[in-house]
């Protein structure tokens, strides 16, 4: 029998929120002091710590589920948005360059977090899973950390390279994804710590083993 989750639909569901922020957010350029880098930046890692939750309290076969569900209503969001905005407007209508700005690239953004969901947040859930069994259980902080550096790493340099290709100049391309991957690992530390306490309570709710 299928046990039944108490707190799994809830992040399942913050989990898709954060994921739909990001490609909403790609293409909003940001300054953090003397750097620039895209709003998704600051957005990203709270997905992968949600993602290594998930992975860590309900197992890698449960959080590939996710991650697929994740893609499938990705995908379903970027091309009904991008087949609204085509349709016929009223001539007096003044805002369809501004939807064509901020959603008109929807199904390119979709196509490259697909590519870098596959090979990074696949990745990143496997090694939290498979380092859990490795450790018995312990030190999800380090393992959470390690996974996510690496599946973040992957996951920027697929995106960035898909996303920004062709749309500014390749040396800028190169500085925001290094600015982003930076940030992320700045970000990583100080994220681990409300995840670890996030994945030790939902243990404790659901009734699984508690060792983080």
């Amino acid at each position: 029998m299928q046990p039944q989750y108490k707190c799994l639909t809830v992040l399942t569901m913050l989990y898709m929120t954060v994921k739909l922020m990001t490609i909403m957010l790609i293409y909003k350029i940001i300054t953090l002091g003397p750097f620039a880098a895209t709003a998704s930046t600051l957005i990203m890692p709270l997905w992968f710590f949600l993602g290594d939750v998930i992975a860590e309290v309900y197992g890698y076969k449960v959080s590939r589920h996710v991650i697929w569900m994740a893609l499938l209503c990705q995908f379903i969001f970027a091309f009904v948005c991008f087949g609204m905005i085509q349709l016929d407007s009223p001539p007096n209508w003044a805002y369809q360059t501004s939807y064509d700005q901020v959603f008109g690239k929807l199904p390119r953004v979709a196509i490259a977090s697909f590519l870098a969901i596959t090979f990074g947040a696949f990745l990143n859930a496997y090694m939290i899973s498979k380092w859990k069994v490795l450790l018995k259980g312990k030190y999800f902080w380090l393992r959470s950390l390690g996974a996510t550096t690496i599946g973040e790493a992957i996951f920027t340099i697929i995106a960035y390279l898909t996303e920004f290709l062709g749309i500014v100049p390749f040396s800028t391309l190169i500085q925001l994804m290094t600015n982003s991957f930076v940030v992320k690992l700045l970000l990583g530390p100080i994220l681990v710590i409300p995840a670890s306490i996030l994945a030790r309570l939902i243990k404790r709710i659901e009734g699984v083993e508690s060792r983080v």
